[in-house]
């Protein structure tokens, strides 16, 4: 699955952006990346505010989820046909669910934030059926899954960690609940994000989950402080993007965590190892940081074992590691 966005949702962007002044878009979306590198909650004060996020931040989180998607779509079978987007935002989640699973015929939504709605009901219209006729509902996620329907896929991202410890717990058990099929989560790729990954995904094993994606089993995980799980996405700058920040490169790299869990009954694969960090690749060899089942694990390909090479060789940062081509 691609990290660009789907035409219409860039579209949307591009011409939503191009309603305000280019310094003012610049102005906004360099308070939006303070907020977002201080590890603060967004603000969205002006209407150029929201304009920002959809220009700054709304391409990396759909690149973020997309990646999740893709890797969901891979340890498994099952294909959703309803979707919950909790902490929406402008619908981000959902039109890439969409994009991985274009059966997909109803959606809702949920966020605190009556402005994010009103963006996301604007590019919506745009949008494919199901998110033209979605419904969408203000409220926190805590209230909202306290009375929420089932949904084949429950979906959380760049959202939870506004939440408390406790609160987080709950959440995490309730998004389990109320999934019939798939849960996924997907945080900024910090320390922080990846904290609040580590407490879901213990709450999300105790309520019965089985983990798919990343981790190769529910076993405790193997990385601890001051190292931190997380992973990285390339997506293209929008125009627009470019223009607010000055920028030259056409595009971004985005650091996110993430978690894919399947209810019990949900048949699925996880992969055998996972690949923790780039691989470090030297005259002798490749060298591979691994997260499996036993743990973490170093794994050293020769250059002279030429088979084991070619099954390596274009494995990269977060791709699955085969058993198989590990060795004695």
């Amino acid at each position: 699955m691609s990290a660009a966005l789907p035409p219409a949702l860039r579209a949307g962007i591009e011409a939503l952006a191009g309603r305000f002044p280019g310094r003012a878009l610049a102005e906004a979306s360099q308070r939006l990346s303070a907020d977002y590198r201080a590890g603060r909650g967004t603000r969205f004060i002006h209407a150029v505010d929201t304009a920002a996020y959809a220009t700054a931040r709304l391409p990396a989180t759909y690149a973020a989820v997309a990646a999740a998607l893709a890797e969901a779509s891979l340890r498994t079978a099952f294909t959703p046909a309803s979707v919950l987007d909790l902490g929406c935002g402008p619908g981000t989640a959902s039109w890439a669910a969409l994009e991985a699973f274009p059966d997909v015929g109803s959606v809702r939504l949920v966020d605190s934030h009556a402005g994010m709605i009103g963006l996301g009901q604007d590019l919506a219209r745009q949008g494919p059926p199901a998110l033209r006729d979605a419904g969408w509902r203000q409220a926190g996620i805590p209230a909202a899954l306290a009375g929420a329907e089932p949904a084949d896929l429950v979906i959380a991202s760049y959202a939870l960690n506004e939440l408390d410890g406790s609160e987080l717990d709950r959440v995490a058990a309730a998004m389990l609940s109320r999934s019939t099929g798939l849960v996924i989560v997907v945080e900024p790729g910090t320390k922080a994000g990846f904290a609040v990954i580590g407490r879901v995904r213990s709450a999300l094993i105790a309520a019965g989950a089985r983990l798919l994606a990343p981790c190769p089993s529910n076993g405790a995980c193997p990385v601890s402080a001051p190292d931190w799980c997380h992973f990285s996405v390339r997506l293209p700058r929008l125009r627009a993007h470019r223009a607010a920040k000055g920028a030259d490169v056409p595009f971004e790299d985005e650091p996110f965590a993430y978690l894919v869990a399947a209810r019990p009954e949900i048949a699925g694969s996880p992969a055998d190892a996972r690949i923790l960090r780039p691989p470090r690749a030297t005259r002798a060899g490749t060298d591979f940081a691994l997260c499996t089942p036993a743990g973490a694990t170093p794994i050293h390909v020769p250059a002279r074992d030429r088979e084991r090479t070619r099954l390596t060789r274009r494995l990269g940062w977060g791709d699955a590691f085969l058993t198989c081509t590990t060795g004695n």
